[in-house]
């Protein structure tokens, strides 16, 4: 998996930072990154120069920051934890793993294709009520802005794996999110 870029470090500001902050940041990493400042490389100055355009897009969009920033807190898992199984569980073992196979194709497809990525997701919880995957699902309808199925997915995560801290903090951070985001709509 392709690993994200930071608008924040690629307008190299801090999370904390002001709306006049990030206008400041966007301005400089424009003139930067632009091609005329870089006629060496041409591509990698237009690919870089889209991307500062869209961090700014992003980081000076109240409602988008606050979802930008809560993906960075709740991130894709990229691993499955192992799951010990008995001698008389074989069924169950092959089932967790093609479960897992299709978790990991979730996972490579994540940045190019998310929705054959929540697809994969899918088709492991079916197989195999893996709690990452379920939680994945969460951070793809979290960025797709389906505030109910993301709340719904990580509640199902949390209740297949109480033990885990961070589902926790996610939901209460979700559900603080979307409280914000219904103060704005509402203003």
């Amino acid at each position: 998996m392709v690993k994200k870029l930071n608008y924040y470090e690629l307008l190299e500001i801090y999370p904390a930072a002001t709306q006049e902050e990030i206008d400041n940041a966007f301005r400089m990493a424009l003139y930067k990154y632009h091609p005329d400042h870089n006629p060496d490389r041409p591509d990698w100055a237009h690919e870089r120069t889209a991307e500062v355009v869209e961090a700014y897009k992003i980081l000076s969009d109240p409602i988008k920051r606050k979802i930008y920033n809560f993906q960075i807190f709740a991130h894709l898992k990229e691993e499955v934890e192992e799951r010990k199984f008995s001698i008389f569980q074989m069924g169950e073992k092959k089932k967790f793993n093609d479960a897992v196979q299709d978790f990991k194709e979730g996972v490579e497809l994540y940045s190019t294709n998310k929705a054959n990525s929540l697809l994969k997701f899918q088709q492991a919880y079916a197989t195999y009520k893996l709690h990452e995957a379920i939680y994945n699902m969460g951070v793809i309808y979290a960025s797709a802005n389906k505030l109910q199925e993301a709340l719904h997915a990580f509640k199902e995560a949390e209740k297949l794996a109480p033990e885990n801290i961070h589902y926790k903090k996610v939901i209460e951070k979700f559900q603080e999110l979307m409280r914000d985001i219904d103060r704005a709509r509402k203003t």
